[in-house]
C-alpha cells in the first residue's frame, strides 16, 4: 500500500503535474469546444472495425397514441421532428443540452435563469454547484447531411449542408427523395407521407447482392471496395 501511496504521490508532482499544464493548454486552445472532441473523433475514425456494433442509434418508446404507432405514420412523425430539429439547430435556437446527475433533485428552470447572468470564466463552477453539466454540442451539425467515407487507416467525416433530400433503406434497396424545397421549407407531413407510402408499397425485389451490406465490412475492406466502385 505505501508503495501505491508514493507511485501516486510521485506522478503527481512529476508527470502528472506537467501532464495536466498540457491538458489546461489544450481546454483553452479550444474554447468553441471540449479539448477531447479531436483526441475522441480521431480515435473512432481510426477504428477498423465494422460500424455495425458501434454505430450511433436511438432508442425511441412506443407512442402512447396506439394508432401513431401504425409504420408509415410513425416514419413520417420521425422524419418531420428530425427536419424541425434540423432547421432549429441551424437557426441557432436549439436549447443548451445539459446532463444533470440528480435529474429529481435539480430545478432546470432556475438553472438556466440564474446560470445567464454568471460570468462564462466562472459558469462550470455556477453549474457544477446544481449538479448540471453542459454537454459539448459542436459536432451536432453532422447530425444531419454528414457521411463517414471509408479511407484506408483513418476514416473522413464529411457535411454537404446544401442537401436537401434524405435516403430510405428498405429491404435492401434505396430511395431519395428531397424533403426540402429551393426555398429551404420544408416539405408538408402529407407530402413526406405519401412519398414513403410509394416506398412502402414498391413490391421491388430485395437484391440478391445489396450494396449496402459492404459497410458493415472491417473499414479497411470496405474504402478498398468503395475506391473500385466510385
Amino acid at each position: 500500500l505505501r508503495n501505491i501511496e508514493k507511485i501516486a504521490q510521485d506522478f503527481l508532482n512529476g508527470v502528472g503535474r506537467e501532464l495536466h499544464k498540457e491538458l489546461v493548454t489544450q481546454d483553452k486552445l479550444n474554447n468553441h469546444t471540449s479539448y477531447m472532441s479531436g483526441p475522441w473523433l480521431d480515435m473512432y475514425l481510426k477504428n477498423r472495425k465494422s460500424l455495425l456494433d458501434m454505430n450511433v442509434f436511438m432508442l425511441l418508446h412506443q407512442d402512447p397514441k396506439t394508432e401513431y404507432n401504425q409504420q408509415l405514420v410513425r416514419a413520417t412523425n420521425l422524419t418531420c421532428s428530425a427536419l424541425r430539429f434540423m432547421k432549429t439547430l441551424r437557426a441557432g435556437l436549439l436549447e443548451p443540452t445539459v446532463f444533470y446527475s440528480e435529474p429529481s433533485k435539480s430545478n432546470r428552470h432556475l438553472f438556466e435563469r440564474v446560470i445567464r447572468w454568471v460570468p462564462p470564466s466562472l459558469s462550470w463552477y455556477g453549474a457544477h454547484m446544481v449538479n448540471a453539466y453542459p454537454l459539448d454540442m459542436s459536432q451536432y451539425y453532422r447530425i444531419f447531411n454528414s457521411t463517414r467515407i471509408p479511407r484506408r487507416g483513418r476514416d473522413e467525416l464529411v457535411t454537404h449542408e446544401e442537401g436537401r433530400h434524405i435516403v430510405v433503406m428498405r429491404k435492401g434497396n434505396m430511395y431519395v427523395f428531397d424533403v426540402v424545397d429551393r426555398d429551404s421549407n420544408l416539405l408538408k407531413p402529407a407530402e413526406i407521407q405519401a412519398h414513403l407510402k410509394y416506398i412502402l408499397d414498391d413490391l421491388t425485389p430485395a437484391p440478391a447482392f445489396p450494396i449496402g451490406v459492404l459497410s458493415t465490412e472491417n473499414r479497411d475492406v470496405w474504402a478498398h471496395l468503395r475506391d473500385k466502385l466510385v
